[in-house]
């Protein structure tokens, strides 16, 4: 037999980070705020820019700079693949994805893909998708396996959809938050996962641990600061401990009776407790490991002996 089953412990990750805004709202400063503070002050920090250089733009304001590399048309999810082993083997201790919307909605991303199939078959339908959807799911898998952290900055749109009005008049309904551009289920995958506001401050839509919180601002005016990046990346590190099981509190009220009322045998001495019981009631195993019907069992016995 090949697995080897042990006590669950949250140990150090490389956690999948996705910050998602509309334009102008700081996306690319905060990763880059967010990765310096993970990867230390002299951290390797590596973009992969499919947003024309916009990266460098802050190329003389982040401490400790970072390296970057242009992620071009076709926008494939092979190529962001690439993008990932790139990053990876240059030994970057974080790396960034800015944007991993053109992925869907790029050239050559998902989305011109299926398009290109069903142009290509003549017929519309899910067949056109088969082939998109799986080398999509390549990449997901790709960056779920990253051997470091990574932040993936998405862009993100108010939808829109026609509705009726109080009157009955068809209107068009905005919704009063922004989506992701990406597959619907994209975000699903990270760790944690962020709005980022016209103030850059951030609203926290995902965390996969209840302590992951506390590494995030605390308010909604609050932008992303190193200190941030090195909360998160001590909280990565720590192992973390198996939770032990609440004790049963009518299992320890039985295991309670059943010594008081034994004391008399036992004179408060453990080994003398459990050789009456296995002497007198016939106990083939100990008392701690008995069921709370098991326990209720033996209380009858043992004041028949008494």
């Amino acid at each position: 037999m090949s697995f080897d089953i042990k006590p669950a412990t949250r140990v150090g990750i490389n956690p999948l980070i996705v910050a998602y805004s509309e334009s102008g709202c700081g996306k690319t400063y905060s990763a880059l705020l967010l990765a310096r503070g993970m990867a230390g002050p002299s951290g390797k920090i590596v973009v992969a820019d499919s947003e024309s250089g916009r990266a460098s733009l802050y190329a003389d304001v982040l401490p400790g700079g970072f390296e970057t590399f242009d992620l071009a048309a076709p926008f494939s999810p092979a190529r962001y693949v690439e993008a990932i082993d790139t990053i990876e083997a240059s030994g970057a201790a974080i790396g960034i994805i800015d944007s991993g919307s053109h992925e869907w909605e790029g050239p050559g991303g998902v989305l011109d893909m299926a398009g290109d199939n069903e142009q290509r078959s003549g017929k519309a339908g899910l067949h056109n998708w088969k082939t998109p959807k799986f080398e999509h799911a390549k990449f997901v898998q790709r960056l779920l396996r990253s051997k470091m952290p990574l932040i993936v900055c998405l862009r993100a749109k108010y939808k829109s959809r026609q509705g009726k009005d109080e009157r009955g008049k068809t209107v068009i309904i905005k919704d009063e938050h922004v989506s992701p551009i990406a597959a619907e289920d994209f975000i699903f995958e990270a760790t944690c996962h962020f709005e980022i506001l016209q103030n850059h401050a951030i609203i926290l839509t995902k965390c996969s641990h209840p302590s992951l919180r506390d590494c995030f601002p605390k308010d909604s005016t609050t932008p992303i600061t190193e200190s941030h990046g090195q909360a998160l990346a001590a909280w990565c590190s720590a192992a973390g401990k198996p939770m032990t099981p609440k004790p049963d509190a009518h299992l320890t009220a039985l295991k309670k009776e059943l010594w008081k009322i034994t004391t008399p045998k036992h004179g408060g001495d453990k080994k003398a407790f459990d050789q009456w019981l296995f002497d007198e009631c016939a106990l083939d195993k100990l008392p701690e490991d008995l069921t709370a019907a098991e326990l209720e069992n033996l209380i009858v016995k043992a004041k028949q002996k008494l």
